[in-house]
């Protein structure tokens, strides 16, 4: 759901890796408000690139730095692509590096993003 209206099922369920949630890149862009025109996929990098407004958000498959506007982040999750080929990132860095917040409810298995 984005602000509690349902979306299209994503093409990959949500997963929990080393305590971390992941979701396929596209279905968190949408969720942050960044279209397809937003969305860049580098294959001979393996880099996602995120656009939003003055915001620009660059992570790379297998590596726990994201850059946000040049700058370096250390995650302590990875990006990676899951055998059904999506790449999935960590939500809370995503969500947290466009101005937004994360909370997990583990009794109902939910992420909630807020921004």
């Amino acid at each position: 759901q984005i602000n509690g209206v349902d979306q299209p099922a994503m093409d990959q369920a949500p997963y929990i890796k080393n305590d971390r949630t992941y979701l396929p890149v596209r279905y968190v862009a949408y969720g942050l408000g960044i279209g397809d025109n937003g969305i860049i996929w580098d294959a001979v990098n393996q880099t996602v690139t995120l656009m939003k407004n003055d915001k620009v958000v660059q992570l790379k498959i297998g590596s726990t730095t994201m850059l946000v506007n040049g700058a370096a982040i250390t995650m302590d999750a990875a990006p990676e692509i899951t055998a059904a080929g999506r790449t999935c990132l960590p939500i809370r860095f995503v969500a947290e590096a466009f101005g937004g917040t994360a909370a997990w409810d583990a009794a109902t298995q939910t992420v909630t993003i807020t921004i």
